[in-house]
């Protein structure tokens, strides 16, 4: 092999490793995140205002992400994506929502087909695979449950399920469905109910 030739496979591999370098970087950027401003009815900082807005409040472990729907033809009327996850109720605070057993729950927010991006409602983060979380949820008219606010959403710092009724979380959302503000609204049953 001529010297030339030497010179040219090694800026060769440099480039490639360059190109490659940055590929990799680029692929482990975190997804951006979109915002948008929700038209709220209650004072979502207001923990019993959301707890008196839903009609179910409990302990869940996110079991997984299910699907993710967005604005197409599969959901033509949602305005932002819509996540569907399985989840396990452990614990009930208000209403009854069967125990022990994988049920659907969905929030607003998700991956944006149109831009890859993922939206969300001011105030809300996604949920995350294997973690515990007080939920506030309402029901649908089809007996689906959706979450009742982008504050909704309350993760546990927690490891086990026995660590969750000594938690201060837990006990502070004991007291605000004991104080909570009512909001009149159509309410409906969840297919989920015990």
């Amino acid at each position: 092999m001529s010297k030339n030739t030497k010179i040219v496979i090694i800026i060769l591999l440099l480039c490639i490793s360059l190109i490659s370098t940055q590929f990799l970087m680029n692929s482990q950027k975190e997804t951006p995140i979109q915002y948008i401003s929700g038209m709220n009815v209650i004072n979502i900082e207001n923990p019993k205002e959301v707890v008196g807005f839903g009609d179910y409040v409990f302990v869940a472990r996110i079991d997984e992400e299910i699907k993710n729907l967005h604005g197409s033809a599969e959901a033509t009327d949602l305005w932002m994506p819509m996540t569907t996850y399985a989840i396990t109720v452990l614990d009930n605070l208000k209403g009854n929502i069967k125990k022990n057993t994988p049920i659907e729950f969905h929030k607003m927010g998700g991956i944006s087909s149109s831009s890859n991006r993922l939206t969300l409602l001011e105030g809300d983060t996604m949920l995350e695979e294997d973690q515990y979380y007080i939920l506030v949820a309402s029901g649908n008219s089809d007996g689906s449950i959706v979450q009742a606010a982008a504050t909704a959403a309350i993760k546990l710092d927690v490891t086990s399920a026995e660590e969750i009724v000594s938690s201060q979380l837990y006990k502070d959302y004991e007291k605000y469905i004991a104080e909570e503000v009512k909001y009149q609204r159509p309410r409906f049953k969840a297919m989920y109910e015990e």
